[in-house]
C-alpha cells in the first residue's frame, strides 16, 4: 500500500476512484478482486472492509478472494489523511490474511467445506476454520498494541483487554464469555500464533 500513499493522502478522490487505485495494488500482488460498495452503517469519512473467499473458484484456479471497500452512502468524495490511510491499510491486511488462511484450509482439504451457518454468530465464530483465522488476526492486533511479553501478560487476564487493543478478541469474549470452551480454544491458538506473526512482520 505504501506506493499509493502519495496518490491518496491529501487529495480529494471519488470513492470509486479510491477503490480502483487500491485495486491496482492488490491485483498486482494477490489474485484478489477489489470491489466498491456503500452502506448506511459506515461512518461518514470512513472506509470499512468486507471480504469473501470462494473455494469453488479456487478449485478452478480462478481469482477466489473478493475484498469490498465499503463507504458511507453519504460519501461520494473522500479526503485521506495519514491516519485514515494507515487504518485502511491495517484493515486490508487483516481481511486479506483472514481469507488467505481460509484458502489454505480449503486447499489442505481439497476444497471440502465445513458445513456451518455464517448467519448464526456463535456457530460461525465457534467454527474451527474461523477460530484459526481469527486467532491470526487477534495476534496481529495485540502485537500492534504491545510487544510479545506484554501480549502474553494481557492474554493471562483476557477480561481486561479493551476493544481498541483487539476488536476481534473483544467480540469473542462478548459473544461467549471468558470461560467458554470456544474462547479457551481461541486463546490457546492466539498464543501459538504470536511467534508466527512476529516472523511474518
Amino acid at each position: 500500500m505504501e506506493p499509493i500513499r502519495s496518490r491518496l493522502v491529501g487529495i480529494p478522490r471519488q470513492t470509486n476512484e479510491i477503490s480502483e487505485i487500491v485495486g491496482e495494488v492488490i491485483a498486482n500482488n494477490f489474485r484478489t478482486d477489489v470491489l466498491h460498495a456503500d452502506a448506511q452503517e459506515v461512518d461518514v469519512g470512513d472506509v470499512n472492509i468486507t471480504a469473501y473467499y470462494d473455494p469453488e473458484l479456487d478449485s478452478m484456479n480462478r481469482p477466489c478472494i473478493e475484498l469490498y471497500l465499503v463507504y458511507s452512502t453519504l460519501d461520494s468524495i473522500l479526503l485521506f489523511d495519514d491516519e485514515l490511510f494507515d487504518t485502511l491499510t491495517k484493515r486490508l491486511c487483516d481481511s486479506l490474511s483472514h481469507e488467505q488462511i481460509h484458502q489454505q484450509q480449503h486447499r489442505a482439504r481439497y476444497w471440502d467445506s465445513w458445513d456451518y451457518d455464517t448467519d448464526d454468530v456463535e456457530q460461525y465464530l465457534g467454527n474451527k476454520d474461523e477460530i484459526d483465522a481469527y486467532s491470526h488476526n487477534i495476534a496481529n492486533e495485540l502485537l500492534d498494541y504491545a510487544d510479545y511479553q506484554n501480549v502474553l501478560t494481557l492474554l493471562n487476564n483476557p477480561s481486561t483487554i479493551r476493544i481498541e487493543q483487539s476488536v476481534n478478541l473483544w467480540v469473542y469474549i462478548r459473544t461467549f464469555g471468558i470461560d467458554h470452551p470456544v474462547t479457551k480454544r481461541l486463546l490457546k491458538k492466539v498464543i501459538r500464533k504470536l511467534p508466527v506473526v512476529i516472523h511474518e512482520r
